[in-house]
């Protein structure tokens, strides 16, 4: 829905995705297009259901009135599992354009934190149309996703860009009943699930 200025809510948008809405799943966060005014693109971050259960997903589409238009998914978490809790959630658009994107462990999957080969648990960084930029750390690396920014992630669901410096900051969910607040670097590990100072 579109809230106005005066809070009153418009009808449900049309061409919304199908969204897998179980435990902490669901329409996880909503982004506009830096350039917004120009095309009116607007960005969704989701639970995806498929094959294997589900998996977090980015979609963009173009608002008009009460519709989101050739809406057409950009980026999917590989690889969907069973799983209806920590997802991460959170899309950041970043200074040159590019997309941030983070991922959770989804509860029982701790153990592919630490493998490049998936992106559960990890900041991913792609480009707007969800290519992958050429200078992610990981983009050469044979057995590594190419859109992986940082690894050893919990579940991150804050994140922003500082205003001056243009630095990603993020909040983790501590397993120990503090969070992390960390400042994701590329190619960096967070160590998450060998060492945690939650």
């Amino acid at each position: 829905r579109i809230a106005d200025k005066d809070g009153k809510l418009s009808p449900p948008l049309t061409g919304v995705p199908a969204v897998y809405v179980r435990g902490q799943g669901g329409l996880l966060d909503v982004a506009l297009s830096p350039r917004f005014a120009t095309h009116q693109l607007v960005y969704l971050w989701f639970a995806e259901p498929g094959d294997g259960g589900a998996g977090t997903a980015v979609a963009r589409g173009r608002l008009a009135g009460n519709a989101l238009e050739q809406v057409q998914v950009t980026w999917r978490q590989t690889p969907k599992v069973e799983s209806p809790n920590h997802w991460g959630s959170r899309l950041v658009f970043g200074k040159d354009g590019t997309l941030f994107v983070t991922t959770g462990d989804r509860f029982r999957f701790r153990e592919r934190v630490q493998d490049l080969g998936s992106t559960i648990g990890k900041v991913i960084r792609i480009n707007a149309d969800g290519s992958v930029p050429a200078d992610n750390p990981f983009a050469r690396r044979d057995g590594a996703k190419p859109e992986i920014w940082s690894y050893g992630h919990r579940n991150l669901q804050g994140a922003a860009l500082h205003p001056e410096t243009g630095r990603l900051w993020t909040i983790e969910h501590g397993a120990a009943g503090g969070d992390e607040l960390n400042h994701p670097e590329a190619g960096k590990n967070y160590g998450w699930p060998t060492i945690t100072y939650g």
